[in-house]
């Protein structure tokens, strides 16, 4: 027999793979004695994406952004620009990523715009008057254009009520639209967090019925509904889908397993008696930090974290030791739509600097997504920098979900503490499924070529965990 042979040559987490051409009875081998070698260097992992379409600002701006305060979210437009809604020093502001533009808008934080780019919403615990608020999307949109500050423009509905008297962190789904001679009616449903003020804050939905007719609009909110009972510890990470139809949501509820990230379907409303039934639909088997839906819910966006495992809230950067990064999970839906479980897993960034990350990525309309940066630990003297980066996720790695089966979960979570220890020392040691994380971080050549050096003494192990690296 005649054949090639794979010979290896290890420093400093490069790995170097050579094909030496072996020869028995059948004479020598036509491949010769040795070929180009092919250098994997494992270590280098750190990424802000596969493919990045823009960041802004640019590193060199005369106005830099030195503060975000919480998250940032997108704001469909006519023209297909990719505009986003973020707060920083306690100031709403609108920014055209695609032409460098920003002004300012209404109100302290949590601006987020419905799905269809028509209004922008603020909830009451950032707004003066204590009211959720709805702004004509239109008139903030052409005073960007002409790069002039909209933040005295006043709402075009303003919902004053007791139960939402002191609500924050919204997200916004399209339940319903139709049309008829007379005029357009369009249901939105709001979900936010409980009052501060009640004895035990919980998550309400609010559905608005927007009738316009003969260029006059009425707006009639619906109560205010507690959310799903079946989520617990909902003042963490809920998020509604576009639709209006589902709930991604961190759940703590069975203290005899671990934590999880789940997606849950809203099956009914009863604004008579406040309330809504849910259905869990999907268990990602991991926790992790605010996701989004993106618009056609074939997809689903969030950050995972370093050291705060969570990580629900950020204000203003990170603290060290925590590093939060982005992934991506494909949704697995029927013939009409409904979602129904999830399929391949990408990791988008990976950071390895304590108190530097990224966090809260959202999708926009065009099924890009972009997240937040910041540039230097929270903790730190150093000038403080942020930026937004657009990534398309589909040129991202996807692979199975090993955290969902326990033996692979295991398996990966070596690999990932091997890389640890080869490459990064003086990165804190991982707590639980950190580890697999950055397992997620390696192409499936740099994982082989872990593998390979790390347990060359060990070929039982190895062969078993070369399985888990794929890519043949």
């Amino acid at each position: 027999m005649c054949g090639m042979q794979l010979v290896r040559c290890a420093r400093g987490g490069v790995v170097m793979l050579m094909l030496v051409g072996w020869a028995t009875a059948c004479g020598p081998s036509d491949a010769g004695s040795s070929m180009a070698p092919i250098t994997v260097n494992y270590c280098a992992v750190e990424t802000t994406g596969t493919k990045v379409e823009i960041v802004r600002p640019d590193p060199d701006a005369a106005t830099p952004v030195d503060d975000v305060n919480w998250f940032a979210r997108p704001v469909p437009t006519e023209t297909g620009d990719w505009v986003i809604a973020f707060a920083s020093h306690n100031q709403n502001y609108l920014y055209d990523l695609t032409n460098d533009r920003r002004i300012r808008i209404p109100d302290a934080s949590d601006a987020v715009a419905t799905p269809d780019g028509r209004y922008m919403t603020v909830p009451s615990h950032y707004t003066p008057t204590h009211t959720i608020n709805f702004y004509d999307n239109s008139e903030l949109l052409a005073r960007l254009a002409a790069g002039e500050d909209a933040d005295a423009v006043p709402p075009v509905f303003a919902h004053a009520d007791d139960d939402v008297q002191d609500v924050y962190y919204q997200s916004v789904g399209i339940v319903s639209r139709g049309s008829t001679e007379a005029g357009e009616t369009t249901i939105y449903r709001m979900m936010f967090s409980g009052s501060r003020h009640d004895p035990a804050p919980g998550f309400r939905i609010v559905d608005y019925r927007f009738a316009r007719r003969e260029g006059r609009l009425t707006v009639t909110p619906s109560a205010a509904m507690a959310l799903c009972p079946e989520i617990v510890e909902d003042v963490n990470t809920p998020f509604i889908s576009k639709d209006g139809r589902y709930v991604v949501a961190h759940d703590d509820s069975d203290p005899a397993r671990r934590a999880s990230l789940k997606i849950f379907e809203i099956t009914g409303v009863d604004p008579g008696s406040q309330t809504t039934s849910c259905v869990e639909r999907v268990d990602f088997g991991f926790p992790a930090g605010k996701a989004d839906f993106s618009f056609d819910n074939s997809s689903l966006t969030f950050h995972v974290a370093k050291n705060d495992y969570l990580m629900a809230f950020v204000d203003g950067g990170l603290r060290r030791p925590v590093i939060t990064d982005v992934a991506v999970v494909d949704l697995e839906t029927d013939t009409t739509g409904s979602i129904t479980g999830s399929g391949a897993i990408a990791r988008v960034t990976t950071s390895t600097h304590e108190g530097i990350g990224n966090y809260f990525p959202a999708f926009l309309p065009d099924g890009r997504l972009f997240y937040i940066s910041n540039a230097t630990p929270k903790d730190s003297d150093a000038p403080k920098r942020f930026s937004f980066t657009v990534v398309d996720p589909t040129e991202e790695l996807l692979m199975a979900n090993v955290l969902a089966d326990e033996a692979r979960r295991e398996q990966a979570a070596a690999i990932g503490r091997a890389w640890r220890e080869a490459c990064d020392t003086g990165l804190s040691e991982f707590q639980r499924d950190e580890a697999v994380w950055y397992f997620m971080s390696l192409a499936p050549a740099q994982c082989r070529a872990l593998v390979t050096e790390r347990w060359a003494d060990d070929p039982a192990v190895r062969d078993g965990l070369l399985a888990v690296c794929g890519g043949g």
